[in-house]
This record gives C-alpha cells, sequence and structure tokens, in this order.
C-alpha cells in the first residue's frame, strides 16, 4: 500500500513537475560527484600548477616586504631579508639548504656551482647582504642594493624553473 502511494504521488505530478525533479535530482549527482573527484579532476586537467604552494605565497609576501623596507630607505633590513628569501627558495626549489657553520659566501659559491644559476646574480645578493650585515664602515649602496634585488628576481626565475617547487604538504 505505501508503494501505491509513492506511485501514486508520481502519476499525481504533471510531466513539467517531473522534469524539474530529476533535472534537480540530476544536478546534486553531478555536483556530488565533481565534489568527491575534484583533486582527480584537477590533476587531470592540469590545474594543479595555477595554485600557489605555501612556499611561493610566502616568498611573495617577503619580496612585498622588501620593496617597502626599500621606499623607507632601510636597505640594510631590506638585504638582509632579500638573503634569507634567496636561502627559503634554494632550499625550497633547489633542495640546497645553508650549514650551520656556512658563511654567506660559501652558500652562494655552493649555490653558484651547480652550473645551471647565473654567478653574478647569486654574487650580487651575497655581496648586497655582506655590506648590510657586515659593513659598518662601508655601509650598503643604494646600487648595491638594486643591483642585489635584480639578482634576487633573476634568482627566483631560475630557481623556479630548475627545482622542482614542493608540495604545500611538505612545508605542512
Amino acid at each position: 500500500m505505501i508503494r501505491m502511494n509513492g506511485t501514486k504521488l508520481f502519476a499525481q505530478l504533471e510531466v513539467p513537475q517531473l522534469i524539474f525533479i530529476f533535472t534537480f535530482g540530476a544536478l546534486i549527482i553531478v555536483g556530488f560527484l565533481l565534489f568527491y573527484f575534484r583533486q582527480q579532476i584537477i590533476d587531470a586537467l592540469g590545474i594543479s600548477s595555477a595554485k600557489k604552494t605555501i612556499l611561493e605565497q610566502e616568498i611573495e609576501q617577503r619580496l612585498v616586504q622588501i620593496r617597502q623596507l626599500a621606499r623607507q630607505q632601510m636597505f640594510r633590513e631590506a638585504a638582509v631579508l632579500m638573503w634569507q628569501t634567496m636561502t627559503l627558495a634554494s632550499e625550497g626549489f633547489l633542495g640546497v639548504g645553508r650549514a650551520p657553520n656556512e658563511s654567506a659566501r660559501q652558500l652562494g659559491v655552493k649555490l653558484m656551482n651547480r652550473g645551471d644559476l647565473d654567478p653574478s646574480a647569486i654574487n650580487a645578493i651575497v655581496i648586497a647582504f655582506e655590506k648590510a650585515r657586515y659593513g659598518l664602515n662601508t655601509p650598503l649602496t643604494t646600487q648595491e642594493f638594486k643591483d642585489g634585488l635584480s639578482g634576487l628576481h633573476q634568482f627566483l626565475q631560475a630557481a623556479t624553473s630548475v627545482g622542482s617547487i614542493s608540495t604545500e604538504e611538505e612545508y605542512q
């Protein structure tokens, strides 16, 4: 009898109402399937590269901070942040980290010896950092800062194209 009532319910509905119910049900099922298989769909379409990793977001934030410091003529602080950004990128993109006893110059040489990075870009960053950090008698000039910032941009371009970008899970 219950079955009869259900059949009578559908029998009482008109064709436009039935079409609406079935269409709505189909949309819900398709939406659920898209949600459930979203990662496989993103991977298949190659959209995952558009999503920025935590490392890339961190580097972008640091570049904004560097520009803000430069506008305030705080070149020393900006140069130190440039150096820290380069070391973060070299670890994250290239897998080349700085040993605890390693100087800035030694890390720079290690990166230059890879052969796939521009030595002049790395050298400009190292010079800016060393002058900012240790050059009390000879402060960092505006040109040295600009050269270091240009070197950082060149380094980041090369590091992101050469190295494999680490996944978000590795940084969580």
